[in-house]
């Protein structure tokens, strides 16, 4: 392809792609593809993160002889009280190593790590963030998404966390059923005492799902500088040129680029389903979205950060030019919603990712 030949229009790209092809794509994309044990340097300064390397090495070993299906099947079922059929946990073998949570703040190579288990471990595995597991469960149904995960030794799960009711119930049920011979290996920036606090209602009425889920993991906490924190202000990168010239100007190095105004953007993204989404950062390289404004529907914010969230994953450029600060994006009612910490992660990635141009 030429140069002048590499543009794309957004709605010229195909979404009809298979759910096999969905789950192998379900691996570290360009921005931590590269990424290994070698060249994760712990911070000097916070002792936890020599030992989480140290600890994930180990635990890859030790799964090099520990093998999926293996363990009692999930549709083994038994009697119980009163007649009703209960399921059979499924039994681990004794030398599987524990699941791990690893919390800790952003900015400290959590994600580095868990590609970096991606890129060693050689059997069945999958990478992917909790928000594209959230919508596999959503697309699929959750007892597809268990048998498929069970097919997996190491399922790895990028930025754990618990915004809704609904999602509690999906992910208690399926830490009870999926194959223990499994490893699940998950980061956070939250607790997995406090998943769900100041997101689900009465918080109280789901212990025993908060507890399935929390005693699935080993807990470990891993210290380090966020440097996220450091400035908390968003930097807003901004250009003086012109948005259309410098889209014009813009020669792409491999993948093609495309313009898209931000209205005709929503309804694209409401046309298809998120966990598709990844298509777009997948075909092209630079992304101009003309015209953006605040938010007023919580499920086109949702829909946007699902977008944001790939792009951030294969390192796509982002040119944007609206009217509103991008701390404005997002209006005080959605982020105040059980989604706040996810929509400040969009504006973060924003923040990082993107150049702004005024109107």
């Amino acid at each position: 392809m030429s140069a002048p030949e590499k543009y794309i229009d957004l709605h010229d790209i195909s979404f009809d792609i298979s759910v096999e092809d969905c789950f192998e794509n379900l691996r570290p994309h360009p921005k931590f593809s590269h990424c290994t044990f070698e060249n994760y340097i712990p911070d000097e300064n916070f002792q936890t993160q020599a030992e989480i390397k140290e600890r994930l090495q180990n635990t890859l070993e030790k799964m090099r002889d520990i093998n999926v299906g293996t363990s009692a099947p999930i549709s083994k079922r038994k009697f119980g009280l009163f007649g009703k059929k209960t399921t059979a946990a499924p039994m681990a073998d004794e030398n599987k190593p524990n699941n791990l949570y690893i919390d800790g703040s952003y900015g400290i190579g959590k994600t580095h790590l868990l590609s970096a288990c991606y890129n060693k471990c050689q059997k069945n595995k999958a990478f992917l963030s909790f928000g594209e597991m959230n919508y596999f469960f959503h697309y699929l149904g959750v007892e597809n998404c268990i048998q498929h995960f069970s097919k997996l030794n190491l399922l790895l799960i990028d930025e754990f966390e618990l915004d809704d009711p609904a999602m509690t119930h999906i992910m208690a049920k399926f830490f009870r059923e999926i194959d223990k011979n499994t490893l699940v290996v998950t980061t956070s920036n939250t607790l997995p005492s406090d998943l769900g606090k100041g997101r689900i209602g009465n918080i109280e009425n789901f212990g025993k799902q908060l507890g399935i889920i929390s005693d699935s993991f080993e807990s470990i906490m891993v210290e380090g500088e966020d440097y996220r924190k450091k400035n908390k202000k968003l930097k807003k990168e901004m250009s003086e040129d012109n948005f259309l010239d410098a889209f014009g100007a813009y020669t792409s190095e491999g993948k093609p680029k495309s313009k898209i105004g931000f209205e005709s953007l929503n309804t694209l993204l409401e046309a298809n389903h998120p966990f598709k989404y990844f298509k777009i950062p997948a075909t092209i390289e630079a992304l101009f979205i003309d015209g953006l404004r605040p938010f007023v529907q919580l499920n086109n914010a949702l829909r946007f950060n699902q977008l944001v969230d790939v792009c951030y994953y294969y390192n796509t450029k982002i040119f944007i030019k609206g009217s509103c600060d991008l701390s404005d994006l997002f209006p005080p009612e959605l982020l105040e919603s059980s989604f706040q910490k996810k929509l400040l992660r969009c504006l973060s990635r924003l923040d990082e990712l993107a150049i702004f141009y005024q109107v």
